[in-house]
């Protein structure tokens, strides 16, 4: 944050949990460097956080500071229909993606090689960027997928087919 150029951050992350912690932290060790640091507006991002707070990645970056957004799910609950990745002034993005973890759960914590380079992209949208990396090219090479397995062979269908049994369908 204080050695790069001025843009905002989009961090991708897997879950509401992980944001929620993730933002803690730093504002934790924003407060405690106080003023040595450029001010740093942390912002989450997901659906089940109110419409007024969401709104906030939409306002302009005050002079001097810099903005960490987190966006969960492509941005769902997002207003305006807008992906926050797509807001002016991001010149930073930082994918989460853990190479090696099995597909458990419609909420995975990895993504597949696609997803990855699509989320370097939106670094710099309007102006140079950079894309940091949280795991090695050789994770990236060798331990990510090349696309997305779909949705449905990831879901688990259990609770649908125990629905389905209880109301007598075959």
């Amino acid at each position: 944050h204080v050695t790069q150029p001025p843009g905002d951050i989009l961090v991708f992350l897997t879950g509401q949990e992980e944001i929620e912690a993730c933002v803690e932290l730093l504002q934790e060790r924003c407060r405690r460097l106080g003023s040595r640091l450029p001010e740093l507006l942390v912002l989450p991002i997901y659906a089940n956080l109110p419409s007024e707070l969401q709104a906030r990645i939409f306002q302009p970056t005050p002079p001097g500071a810099r903005k960490v957004r987190w966006p969960f799910k492509r941005g769902a609950g997002l207003r305006e229909g807008a992906c926050p990745g797509c807001v002016p002034g991001v010149s930073q993005v930082c994918p989460r993606c853990v190479p090696g973890v099995p597909q458990v759960s419609q909420v995975s914590p990895w993504c597949p090689q696609a997803s990855a380079n699509q989320r370097a992209g939106r670094a710099g949208r309007v102006a140079p960027g950079k894309c940091f990396r949280l795991y090695t090219a050789w994770a990236f090479q060798h331990e990510l997928e090349e696309t997305a397995v779909p949705e449905i062979q990831r879901a688990d269908l259990g609770a649908l087919v125990l629905l389905l049994k209880s109301l007598g369908r075959d």
